[in-house]
């Protein structure tokens, strides 16, 4: 058969429309349906002629095609007439006509999305009307969440009734609602909210990914891990390792002069006694955390983490809160001095870092390119003990 247009084609070029949402979204809106007409790319006289046999059955499935099996229509066809001495006046199709909305469901396939929505816009007029508009805006979104639109829906109207000061996301009572729910669909729970809370509901400092700041619950709390080095007049003797809600530490009063924070859980355990020193287990970019209490004024805050592009991000991440902050053993020399203990860093960042010294900016440059081969890291706990009690003498004396 020649390149003559087949239901198939015109299926795909409606199937793709419909996709968009367009057709649902004039369907939820009411608007008076507009036949749609399709051209049909049908074989030319001299087709008709070598291919008659061909064109026939070409004919008959357009014809065929436009009911369903049980005789329901899908489309209208509009023929032409090709004339020609051999084989007289033949009709072929030029043109399909979807006559209504209730034809072009049928013809996709598409009426359970439609009963779908049906009940959606249902449930969301009873429930809450004033999101009625963004599934008539969303359709496919609507539908695609269809199984749980009735707890969606649930979740929406118990936070724009519920003061969530002071709360929980786990005190959310809903049936068929916990927090593992509203952690998966906190972006499309953040559509809805927003389309029917006031200003004052929503903390724009947030984003849908921190949803409990962003709504006003109780975030779960941040702690920090810390060591004492030698002694803490501020703290009970007995203590030598704490965790404290991060919150909570603002009300002490460490008089320690230097904070080591430190990535590695081990190299934080084993880390050396330091006079008048803290150490803080850093455990990745969490530490961007630890904020500016004011204990931490006069403290001399020294970092040490993986060389690697990481490391140096975290690095500068750190030095964003705290201007003054020092890095040890994250040097070339340490690199160079390891090189039996390199391993490979499994997905390098590259963007670009504002907070490090020209040394340290030089080395992660190095890092970037490759200098040293691809995606070099040297983690801190391969560093040798020796050479971590050699960096630490300055603090020691």
């Amino acid at each position: 058969m020649g390149p003559w247009t087949n239901v198939a084609d015109l299926v795909a070029t409606l199937r793709k429309r419909w996709r968009s949402g367009r057709y649902l979204i004039d369907y939820g809106r009411d608007v008076k349906w507009v036949p749609i007409e399709l051209p049909i790319k049908a074989p030319s006289a001299g087709e008709l002629l070598d291919r008659f046999d061909d064109v026939v059955k070409w004919v008959e499935r357009f014809q065929h095609e436009s009911r369903t099996s049980g005789g329901s229509p899908c489309f209208a066809v509009e023929y032409r007439t090709i004339k020609g001495r051999s084989l007289g006046s033949n009709s072929v199709p030029v043109r399909v006509r979807i006559e209504s909305f209730d034809h072009l469901r049928t013809l996709l396939g598409t009426t359970n999305e439609v009963q779908s929505l049906d009940r959606i816009l249902e449930q969301t007029t009873e429930a809450m009307p004033e999101l009625t508009p963004w599934v008539v805006a969303h359709p496919l979104k609507a539908i695609e969440h269809a199984e749980i639109w009735s707890e969606l829906l649930a979740t929406v109207v118990w936070i724009s009734a519920t003061p969530t000061e002071g709360l929980y996301l786990r005190q959310i009572d809903i049936q068929g609602v916990d927090t593992k729910f509203v952690d998966r669909h906190r972006r499309l729970l953040d559509e809805l909210l927003v389309t029917v809370l006031p200003e004052g509901r929503i903390d724009t400092r947030y984003t849908a990914g921190d949803f409990a700041r962003r709504y006003h619950f109780r975030p779960k709390p941040e702690y920090t891990r810390l060591r004492i080095l030698e002694s803490e007049p501020a703290l009970p003797e007995v203590l030598s390792e704490f965790t404290l809600r991060t919150e909570e530490l603002a009300s002490l009063k460490i008089t320690s002069r230097t904070l080591f924070i430190i990535e590695n859980e081990i190299t934080f355990l084993a880390f050396p006694r330091v006079c008048s020193a803290i150490a803080v287990f850093g455990s990745g970019f969490g530490l961007a955390s630890l904020r500016p209490f004011p204990w931490l004024d006069d403290k001399e805050i020294v970092y040490w983490g993986d060389i690697d592009t990481h490391g140096f991000d975290i690095l500068s991440r750190l030095r964003a809160r705290f201007d003054g902050v020092r890095s040890v053993l994250m040097d070339r020399a340490t690199l160079l001095a390891h090189r039996g203990q390199w391993v490979t860093e499994p997905s390098p960042t590259n963007r670009a870092l504002s907070n490090l010294t020209k040394a340290e900016e030089a080395l992660y440059g190095d890092l970037i390119e490759g200098r040293f081969g691809p995606a070099i890291r040297l983690e801190q706990e391969r560093v040798r003990f020796s050479v971590l009690q050699q960096a630490l003498q300055p603090w020691k004396t």
